[in-house]
């Protein structure tokens, strides 16, 4: 399939390693090859499944809900992983089409903070007799480890690490999109970048939330897909509740906490920059 936007970035300001990975990214140049186990494509096979990884809070349940339904038009099987790491692509029995949706990573974080870190969903929000207060919120400034408010840990089966990450402020996306982030790998921030650049560049499509604003890149999507509804949100659990929390108790983002935020997440915000610029005609 063609670039979604006929537009490329000046592309004189990169390096030509970086204009040929802005050139294969996913998010302006979705496809329909298959991934091949040897790293390669091919185009002579038929998708059996849908693949869709939720990269939390940036807008996965309202995909979700839309990829099912795209799924369910072309009948495939249809999956999605949240919480764990991002499926290889070419690893899977069944041909698969490969999704995930990203969002800007400073924005993505300060909503994950106001969603679930600033108030518990399940023992406070959900609870009806909670009365939130500045006093019982967790506070913005702990929100800056890979963990959230705490270093990431991961869990163990059968004494068997296992990378699990539900909670995150720093990083996810290299987290998520690697898997290697457990403290017991002792595996560099750089080195568990380089596997998450390399994995999500070999997926079909990436969604860039930010763009869905505008009705030529949700027509796109739409076209894409032949299927419509792209921007039909589904409310998350807790949601409502967390919305209602946060306008109750406003939270305050300081110029200072966005740039302590911003050095943090550097490997993020290149990954980012090296999916999205792409789709910017203004770079």
């Amino acid at each position: 399939a063609a670039a979604i936007f006929d537009h490329l970035p000046n592309k004189s300001k990169y390096s030509q390693q970086e204009q040929q990975e802005f050139l294969k990214s996913p998010a302006c140049h979705p496809h329909f090859n298959v991934a091949l186990p040897n790293g390669g494509w091919t185009n002579t096979t038929k998708f059996k499944r849908l693949y869709f990884y939720h990269a939390r809070k940036a807008g996965g349940t309202s995909m979700s809900m839309y990829l099912r339904t795209v799924a369910q038009y072309y009948g495939l099987e249809f999956e999605q992983n949240e919480w764990t790491a991002m499926e290889e692509p070419g690893t899977f029995e069944n041909s698969t089409f490969y999704v995930t949706s990203l969002r800007e990573p400073i924005d993505r974080s300060i909503s994950h903070f106001k969603y679930e870190g600033r108030w518990n969903c399940k023992s406070n929000l959900m609870n009806h007799s909670f009365i939130p207060s500045e006093s019982n919120a967790n506070k913005l400034e702990t929100w800056q480890y890979s963990g959230g408010h705490s270093r990431h840990v991961c869990r163990k089966k059968k004494k068997k690490t296992r990378f699990f990450l539900g909670l995150c402020a720093v990083n996810c996306y290299t987290q998520w999109y690697s898997g290697l982030s457990c403290p017991e790998w002792n595996i560099p921030f750089i080195q568990q970048y380089q596997v998450a650049r390399k994995r999500v560049f070999r997926y079909n499509m990436i969604i860039v939330m930010e763009m869905l604003k505008d009705p030529k890149y949700v027509q796109a999507i739409e076209k894409f897909f032949g299927v419509a509804g792209v921007t039909i949100r589904k409310m998350p659990y807790c949601e409502k509740e967390s919305h209602e929390a946060n306008r109750l108790i406003p939270l305050v983002v300081s110029d200072e906490y966005r740039e302590n935020m911003t050095s943090l997440n550097q490997l993020d915000i290149k990954l980012y920059h090296q999916l999205t610029d792409c789709l910017n005609s203004d770079t």
